[in-house]
């Protein structure tokens, strides 16, 4: 049987020191789960930490191409280097100067091909140079979907013998899509406050946001192939369809529980 008295003053201290130490972290850990019980009790029972509540909101744009690229060429040939650069910059120039006058931009006039190159004519075995041949593209950037028909019509009058395709597509589709993520997360908060006053909890701040989107601005390509042997103009203007799509984000918004 353990006997205190027997024991030296060394020992004894060190005992009465263990026995503090041990007192104070019962009563600390006590007290920790007293604290413990009262928040359970003024919860509920339950646990701060999982004291959350997830709403979420959509929101839905309609998205319409408004811009429109246009590949319009020309391919000119000649006896010599000279007179084709010469011939393809003169009818070139007359087409920029069109598209100008249309009111397109310098900056939506981009030179996307430049290509100078001999052509030769083979008979029995022998390859002969008979001359050159220029393929030069222009992309062309049309804001005014209502202007493409009349574009590519003007272009091939002016001298262009190659029109290889239009794409369309929305030309700022962030505008769109930040549209559409305010409509959702407004959604999502009136959601949040009609919920939390009908069940009678209070909202803290928002702890986590995610988001889905689907469907994207859409982009439609048209083949408008126009050989150097064709028509010399587009008859009748061709008639554009730029149709649409539905873009749509879908957002949850998470609180604390106050």
């Amino acid at each position: 049987m353990f006997d205190y008295n027997k024991l030296s003053s060394y020992q004894q201290k060190f005992v009465m020191g263990f026995v503090a130490i041990l007192t104070l972290f019962l009563v600390f850990a006590g007290f920790k789960q007293f604290v413990g019980a009262v928040n359970d009790f003024r919860n509920g029972g339950v646990n701060n930490i999982s004291q959350t509540v997830s709403f979420t909101g959509e929101g839905k744009v309609t998205a319409v191409p408004d811009t429109a690229k246009v590949e319009i060429g020309l391919v000119t040939e000649g006896k010599d280097s000279i007179s084709v650069q010469n011939e393809n910059t003169s009818k070139m120039n007359a087409v920029i100067k069109f598209l100008k006058n249309q009111g397109i931009k310098d900056e939506d006039i981009k030179t996307s091909n430049y290509n100078l190159s001999p052509k030769y004519e083979y008979n029995k075995g022998k390859s002969t140079l008979v001359g050159y041949i220029i393929n030069q593209m222009i992309t062309v950037t049309v804001r005014d979907l209502t202007k493409v028909g009349e574009v590519l019509d003007g272009a091939v009058s002016s001298g262009a013998n190659q029109i290889n395709s239009i794409s369309m597509f929305v030309d700022k589709p962030e505008e769109m899509k930040n549209k559409a993520r305010e409509d959702a997360v407004k959604q999502a908060k009136e959601k949040a406050s009609t919920t939390s006053k009908l069940a009678g909890f209070r909202l803290g701040r928002v702890v986590s946001f995610n988001e889905n989107i689907s469907g994207e601005p859409p982009m439609y390509y048209e083949s408008m192939a126009i050989g150097k042997g064709g028509a010399s103009s587009v008859s009748p203007s061709p008639q554009i369809e730029p149709g649409s799509q539905e873009i749509k984000i879908n957002v949850t918004l998470t609180y604390l529980i106050k």
